[in-house]
C-alpha cells in the first residue's frame, strides 16, 4: 500500500569506530487513515544477502500502528574486520503485515568505515631503558658486589671466637662489646650481633657483639614470718626455681612460718640463685631437741599446698 507509511532518520551519516559498531534512528508513522501492522525491513544498497548479520533493529521488528501512531526503530551495526573499507548504504523499509507485497521505501542511512589506525611503531625506548638499567645493575653488582659480606652467625660463641670470626669474614669489630642480663645465655657468651646475623653488610662495617652478664638480679624477697605456703608462693612468683625448706624447732617462732633465709632479704638474687629458708616446728619437745628434720626441695613444676609442707613425725 503506497505512502502508508512515513519513515524518518534524523541520522544520515554513522561514522563507525575502531570497534565498527553504531546506531542510527528511524521515526516511522502511519499515513494510512486506519489501523496498521507494520514490519520493519533492512536493505543494503546495493542489495548484498551477506551483509544481513551487519545491521539490526533492536526489539520487534514487526509492531501494531494505531491510526496516525509513530514508532521508533534503533538499529544496531556491527560490522566485521572483513567489511570493506569506505561507505555502506542501508535502507529501512516498512512491510505491510496484512499485505506482504506493500512496502514503503524509508530514508538511507551511510555507514562510513574508516581505515584501522596504523600501527603503533615498536617502542624502542622501553628496550633501551630496560637496557641501562640491566646494565647499571650489573655494573654495580661487579662493582660493589664482592665488597658485600654476610654477618656471621656468632650467638653463643665466646667473645675471642666471635671476633675472629667477625674478622675472618671482613668485618670490623666494634671496640666495646655491649652487656646485658640473659638468663638462657652463660655469661660472657655473645647474645647477638648488631648489624643481626645474615645481613649483608660492606666490607670493613663495624659489627657490634652482645655479650651476657648471666641472669638479671632483683632483691631477695622478704617472706620472714610468713607461713610456709605463702613463702614459697612469693619465692616461684619472684622467678626462684632452686630452693628447700629447713625444718628448726623455735621457742620464739609459731610452727609453719617461716625464721629466717639465706641470702637474707633484700640481697641481690638470681632466678638461678639456691635459696635455704629456715621454717618453724615450734618449740622443742622434751628430750628431742637434737633430732633434725630433713630439707624439702621444692619443685618448680608444681603448685604448693600447706598440706604438702607438713613435715614428718620425728
Amino acid at each position: 500500500m503506497p505512502g502508508a507509511f512515513t519513515i524518518t532518520t534524523a541520522t544520515n551519516t554513522v561514522t563507525l569506530g575502531p570497534d565498527r559498531q553504531g546506531e542510527a534512528t528511524f521515526v516511522v508513522t502511519n499515513v494510512s487513515g486506519r489501523p496498521m501492522q507494520g514490519r520493519a525491513l533492512l536493505e543494503w544498497q546495493p542489495r548484498a544477502t551477506d551483509r544481513a548479520a551487519w545491521a539490526a533493529v533492536q526489539g520487534d521488528g514487526e509492531r501494531v500502528f494505531p491510526i496516525a501512531g509513530t514508532q521508533q526503530y534503533t538499529v544496531k551495526f556491527t560490522l566485521p574486520p572483513s567489511a570493506p573499507v569506505g561507505q555502506h548504504i542501508l535502507r529501512l523499509d516498512m512491510q505491510d503485515v496484512a499485505s506482504p507485497d506493500d512496502v514503503v521505501q524509508g530514508q538511507s542511512v551511510t555507514l562510513q568505515v574508516a581505515p584501522p589506525p596504523p600501527p603503533k611503531p615498536f617502542p624502542w625506548w622501553v628496550v633501551i631503558v630496560a637496557a641501562v638499567i640491566l646494565l647499571g645493575g650489573l655494573g654495580a653488582y661487579l662493582l660493589l658486589g664482592n665488597r658485600q659480606v654476610a654477618v656471621p652467625a656468632v650467638a653463643g660463641q665466646s667473645l675471642v671466637k666471635a671476633q675472629e670470626l667477625i674478622a675472618a669474614a671482613g668485618l670490623k669489630v666494634a671496640d666495646t662489646p655491649k652487656q646485658e642480663s640473659s638468663d638462657t645465655v652463660a655469661q660472657g657468651l655473645v647474645i647477638r650481633t648488631e648489624p643481626e646475623q645474615g645481613t649483608k653488610q660492606a666490607k670493613g662495617t663495624a659489627v657490634t657483639l652482645v655479650a651476657s652478664n648471666g641472669p638479671a638480679s632483683f632483691p631477695m624477697p622478704n617472706v620472714v614470718g610468713s607461713a610456709a605456703s605463702a613463702a614459697v608462693i612469693a619465692l616461684q612468683q619472684a622467678g626462684i626455681v632452686k630452693f628447700s625448706l629447713n625444718r628448726l624447732y623455735s621457742n620464739t617462732v609459731p610452727a609453719e612460718q617461716v625464721i629466717s633465709t639465706n641470702p637474707d632479704a633484700g640481697q641481690p638474687v638470681t632466678k638461678a640463685s639456691e635459696v635455704s629458708v629456715a621454717v618453724s616446728v615450734g618449740p622443742c619437745p622434751p628430750l628431742q631437741c637434737h633430732i633434725k628434720f630433713p630439707p624439702v626441695l621444692i619443685d618448680p613444676n608444681i603448685r604448693v599446698t600447706p598440706e604438702m609442707l607438713r613435715p614428718p613425725s620425728p
